[in-house]
Protein backbone atom coordinates (compact mmCIF):
# COMPACT_ATOMS: atom_id res chain seq x y z
CA UNK A 1 0.00 0.00 0.00
CA UNK A 2 1.53 3.54 -1.09
CA UNK A 3 1.89 6.62 1.66
CA UNK A 4 -0.71 8.11 -0.16
CA UNK A 5 -3.13 5.32 0.18
CA UNK A 6 -2.34 5.22 4.26
CA UNK A 7 -2.39 9.06 4.52
CA UNK A 8 -6.19 8.61 2.59
CA UNK A 9 -7.70 6.02 4.96
CA UNK A 10 -5.89 8.42 8.20
CA UNK A 11 -7.85 11.06 6.89
CA UNK A 12 -11.07 9.22 6.23
CA UNK A 13 -11.26 7.31 9.89
CA UNK A 14 -9.98 10.73 11.47
CA UNK A 15 -13.10 12.46 9.61
CA UNK A 16 -15.06 9.92 10.54
CA UNK A 17 -14.73 10.15 14.35
CA UNK A 18 -15.38 13.41 13.88
CA UNK A 19 -18.41 12.90 12.42
CA UNK A 20 -19.54 11.07 14.68
CA UNK A 21 -18.82 13.39 17.88
CA UNK A 22 -20.02 16.47 15.80
CA UNK A 23 -23.51 15.27 15.62
CA UNK A 24 -23.92 15.41 19.20
CA UNK A 25 -23.84 18.71 18.98
CA UNK A 26 -26.48 21.17 18.15
CA UNK A 27 -26.70 22.32 14.77
CA UNK A 28 -29.42 26.03 15.49
CA UNK A 29 -31.61 26.91 12.95
CA UNK A 30 -30.64 28.43 9.42
CA UNK A 31 -30.91 32.18 10.50
CA UNK A 32 -28.37 31.39 13.58
CA UNK A 33 -26.19 28.51 13.35
CA UNK A 34 -25.03 26.38 16.27
CA UNK A 35 -21.52 24.96 17.64
CA UNK A 36 -22.08 22.04 15.27
CA UNK A 37 -22.01 23.20 11.54
CA UNK A 38 -18.72 24.26 11.45
CA UNK A 39 -17.00 20.75 12.70
CA UNK A 40 -19.46 18.72 10.88
CA UNK A 41 -18.61 20.76 7.66
CA UNK A 42 -14.94 20.00 8.35
CA UNK A 43 -15.47 16.45 9.32
CA UNK A 44 -17.31 16.04 6.37
CA UNK A 45 -14.74 17.48 3.87
CA UNK A 46 -12.18 15.20 5.68
CA UNK A 47 -13.94 12.45 4.78
CA UNK A 48 -14.42 13.24 1.10
CA UNK A 49 -10.44 14.49 0.94
CA UNK A 50 -9.47 10.45 2.18
CA UNK A 51 -11.53 9.07 0.00
CA UNK A 52 -10.56 10.93 -2.67
CA UNK A 53 -6.71 10.96 -2.17
CA UNK A 54 -7.22 7.15 -1.45
CA UNK A 55 -8.44 6.74 -4.87
CA UNK A 56 -6.10 9.08 -6.42
CA UNK A 57 -3.50 6.65 -4.19
CA UNK A 58 -4.35 3.70 -6.14
CA UNK A 59 -3.49 5.16 -9.68
CA UNK A 60 -0.23 5.58 -9.15
CA UNK A 61 -0.01 2.44 -8.45
CA UNK A 62 2.67 0.46 -5.80
CA UNK A 63 5.65 1.99 -5.09
CA UNK A 64 8.71 0.21 -3.17
CA UNK A 65 9.72 2.92 -0.61
CA UNK A 66 12.76 2.90 1.86
CA UNK A 67 12.72 4.06 5.19
CA UNK A 68 15.00 6.51 5.76
CA UNK A 69 15.69 6.95 9.37
CA UNK A 70 18.43 9.39 9.17
CA UNK A 71 16.08 11.80 7.09
CA UNK A 72 13.04 11.54 9.78
CA UNK A 73 15.46 12.12 12.96
CA UNK A 74 16.55 15.08 11.34
CA UNK A 75 13.05 16.09 10.29
CA UNK A 76 12.33 15.79 14.04
CA UNK A 77 15.05 17.46 15.70
CA UNK A 78 13.58 20.86 15.54
CA UNK A 79 10.48 19.78 16.89
CA UNK A 80 11.62 17.94 19.39
CA UNK A 81 13.82 20.40 20.89
CA UNK A 82 10.82 22.75 20.85
CA UNK A 83 8.94 20.46 23.45
CA UNK A 84 11.91 20.14 25.26
CA UNK A 85 12.48 23.62 25.59
CA UNK A 86 8.57 24.31 26.34
CA UNK A 87 8.41 22.04 28.66
CA UNK A 88 11.12 23.81 30.51
CA UNK A 89 9.74 26.56 30.56
CA UNK A 90 6.05 25.01 32.05
CA UNK A 91 8.00 23.70 34.51
CA UNK A 92 10.02 26.78 35.80
CA UNK A 93 7.24 29.25 34.94
CA UNK A 94 6.20 29.35 38.93
CA UNK A 95 9.51 29.13 40.07
CA UNK A 96 11.13 32.26 38.39
CA UNK A 97 8.30 33.93 37.20
CA UNK A 98 6.81 35.04 33.92
CA UNK A 99 9.23 37.90 33.49
CA UNK A 100 12.64 35.63 34.05
CA UNK A 101 11.26 32.28 32.36
CA UNK A 102 9.59 33.38 29.33
CA UNK A 103 12.88 35.72 28.68
CA UNK A 104 14.67 32.30 29.13
CA UNK A 105 12.02 30.48 27.11
CA UNK A 106 13.25 33.05 23.98
CA UNK A 107 16.35 33.33 24.43
CA UNK A 108 16.99 29.80 24.42
CA UNK A 109 14.59 28.94 21.72
CA UNK A 110 16.64 31.71 19.26
CA UNK A 111 19.77 30.91 20.08
CA UNK A 112 19.06 26.87 19.61
CA UNK A 113 16.19 26.58 17.59
CA UNK A 114 16.40 29.17 15.02
CA UNK A 115 20.23 29.52 15.41
CA UNK A 116 20.18 33.76 15.83
CA UNK A 117 23.92 34.92 16.85
CA UNK A 118 24.16 35.76 20.83
CA UNK A 119 23.44 38.96 20.94
CA UNK A 120 20.93 39.21 18.89
CA UNK A 121 19.09 35.80 20.59
CA UNK A 122 19.84 37.95 24.05
CA UNK A 123 18.15 41.10 23.02
CA UNK A 124 15.08 39.62 20.96
CA UNK A 125 14.39 37.69 23.95
CA UNK A 126 14.86 40.64 26.40
CA UNK A 127 13.05 43.25 24.45
CA UNK A 128 9.73 40.35 23.36
CA UNK A 129 10.03 38.86 27.35
CA UNK A 130 9.48 42.22 28.93
CA UNK A 131 7.41 43.92 26.06
CA UNK A 132 4.74 40.48 26.30
CA UNK A 133 5.11 40.95 30.64
CA UNK A 134 4.07 44.30 30.02
CA UNK A 135 1.62 44.20 27.49
CA UNK A 136 0.09 40.97 29.98
CA UNK A 137 0.61 42.14 33.13
CA UNK A 138 0.08 45.73 33.16
CA UNK A 139 -2.00 46.68 30.32
CA UNK A 140 -4.36 43.99 30.13
CA UNK A 141 -3.94 43.15 34.19
CA UNK A 142 -3.61 39.53 33.98
CA UNK A 143 -2.35 38.28 37.02
CA UNK A 144 1.52 36.26 36.32
CA UNK A 145 3.12 34.18 37.96
CA UNK A 146 5.78 36.53 40.06
CA UNK A 147 8.25 33.51 41.08
CA UNK A 148 11.18 35.26 43.61
CA UNK A 149 10.61 38.61 41.53
CA UNK A 150 7.83 41.13 42.90
CA UNK A 151 7.88 43.94 40.79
Amino acid sequence: MSKERVAGLIFLFLGIYGVVFSINLPFGRWEELGPGVYPLCICILLCVSGVLWFIRGDRKGIEKARIDWHGIVRKLATPLQIIVITAAFIFTLSRLGYLVASSLYLFVLLLWVCRYRLWTAMMLAIVLGVGSWYFFGKILDIQLPKGFLTL
